[in-house]
């Protein structure tokens, strides 16, 4: 019986350093490094308006987040309104800045990441003189940047 009382507590202190040693371990679990898909427009006259207008768009879309931000610039023109289009010529992230630099973040869906990625939007200002658009562009997906070196997450 003192064989087994003194067997035990051997057993015990083994185990409780062994606990302490694995199970304690208050460092953080890093966080991963999101996977930014970038996407730049050169935003030209649309066909008609005779406009010397020009700019550009730089897309930051962060894959991790499921968001976006983009930042226009232009010159030549006062613009009225401004957003960003789906292909089918609708609207769809209304700009509610429209002083050159336009920097704003949106929040994507699934089905917008698809269009986004298939290089379905484009950037279009408006003006007075030009109702309709004064410049555009279509946004052209670039390089992919974070998530550890792949850079590919996801299936979009």
């Amino acid at each position: 019986m003192k064989h087994f009382a003194y067997i035990f507590t051997i057993l015990s202190v083994f185990l409780g350093i062994t606990s302490c040693s694995n199970g304690g371990d208050d460092t953080p679990t890093p966080t991963p490094t999101p996977v930014i898909v970038h996407f730049t427009a050169s935003l030209t006259p649309v066909a008609g308006t005779g406009s010397l207008a020009s700019g550009d768009a730089k897309l930051e879309f962060n894959q991790t987040a499921k968001t976006f931000e983009i930042t226009v610039t232009f010159t030549g023109l006062t613009a009225t309104t401004g957003h960003i289009h789906g292909a089918d010529g609708a609207p769809v992230f209304p700009f509610s800045s429209f002083t050159s630099p336009i920097k704003q973040t949106y929040a994507i869906s699934d089905a917008q990441i698809v269009e986004l990625m298939a290089n379905h939007y484009y950037v279009n200002l408006h003006s007075a003189a030009f109702p309709n658009g004064e410049i555009s562009g279509f946004l052209m997906k670039g390089e992919t940047s974070g998530g550890g070196g792949g850079g590919g997450g996801g299936s979009y």
